[in-house]
């Protein structure tokens, strides 16, 4: 895709400040030689919409994060196929000029998962937001036929329930304060803020014998990486879903094609993942 020396790209949320998608795609740009900037700016759901109607046309590319997922949908009319059966969108890029939305975390949960060799055929889920729903389907696209939304609320949960129950998986919903009576999973994936407090301990017995997926990564370990520490089971960090699914962005911003692969992709991710401390070992 054409775009002009002086195009940008940005990430959207609140709070965003601490968000390492600058440090990932600046490292990307700077490999593939493209004189572009990335930056963040705080959005909030009240403050979208009028931020969307006042973007330049220098914007050659959006990232969004939480609370901006599903808030987004309603403001863009063009999007990839993934976005109606999430019904979230964390990417807006450019089609012959018109704004398109997509979501590219599940292709960053499917390859995190990927690259550690986890998969699982039953898998608990915490959390039933946008997040949740990208987990799931990727989960989904690596095997997984079962799994449980572990919440706070139920009830809040329905939604996203219905949706994965729509794309096949077998779902069902439980309360966090009743994960001892619920069968055990190969994987436990938290979509969880790093920072939620209250919540219980995993039951030992899971901590034995399941894989652990965290997308939080602000502070690592998080609360659970604590508590897996001496689990013989695969910890991965959100922090690979988070560099996987920037690089599908960036072939979005640049080729407007997430299967078409970047110029010296191996060395793009390789200075992505150095960017932000990760290695292959981790």
């Amino acid at each position: 895709m054409a775009h002009t020396a002086e195009s940008f790209c940005e990430v959207w949320g609140s709070p965003v400040a601490h968000s390492l998608s600058p440090a990932l795609h600046r490292a990307a740009y700077e490999i593939l030689g493209l004189d572009w900037d990335y930056r963040y700016r705080d959005v909030t759901s009240e403050t979208l919409a009028l931020t969307w109607e006042q973007r330049g046309s220098a914007l050659a590319g959006l990232s969004l994060t939480m609370p901006l997922k599903e808030d987004i949908v309603a403001l863009v009319e063009a999007g990839d196929p993934i976005v109606a059966k999430l019904q979230a969108a964390n990417t807006v890029y450019r089609v012959d000029g018109v704004p398109t939305l997509s979501n590219t975390d599940p292709f960053g949960v499917e390859q995190a998962l990927g690259h550690h060799g986890v998969s699982a055929d039953y898998a608990w889920i915490l959390g039933a937001g946008a997040t949740a729903r990208a987990v799931g389907y990727a989960l989904l696209q690596r095997g997984t036929t079962r799994v449980t939304l572990c919440v706070r609320n139920p009830e809040r949960a329905h939604h996203t329930a219905e949706v994965m129950s729509h794309w096949g998986l077998d779902v069902e919903v439980v309360p966090l304060t009743e994960l001892d009576s619920v069968d055990l999973p190969q994987l436990v994936a938290s979509t969880l803020p790093g920072n939620a407090g209250g919540l219980p301990a995993m039951p030992e017995r899971v901590v034995a014998t399941a894989a652990l997926f965290d997308v939080a990564y602000s502070p690592w370990p998080s609360a659970f990486a604590h508590q897996w520490g001496n689990s013989p089971q695969p910890i991965v960090s959100g922090l690979w879903m988070l560099a996987y699914q920037a690089l599908a962005q960036i072939r979005l911003f640049v080729h407007g094609d997430v299967s078409r692969p970047l110029s010296a992709e191996d060395a793009v991710f390789r200075a992505m993942t150095d960017a932000v401390g990760l290695n292959s070992g981790s």
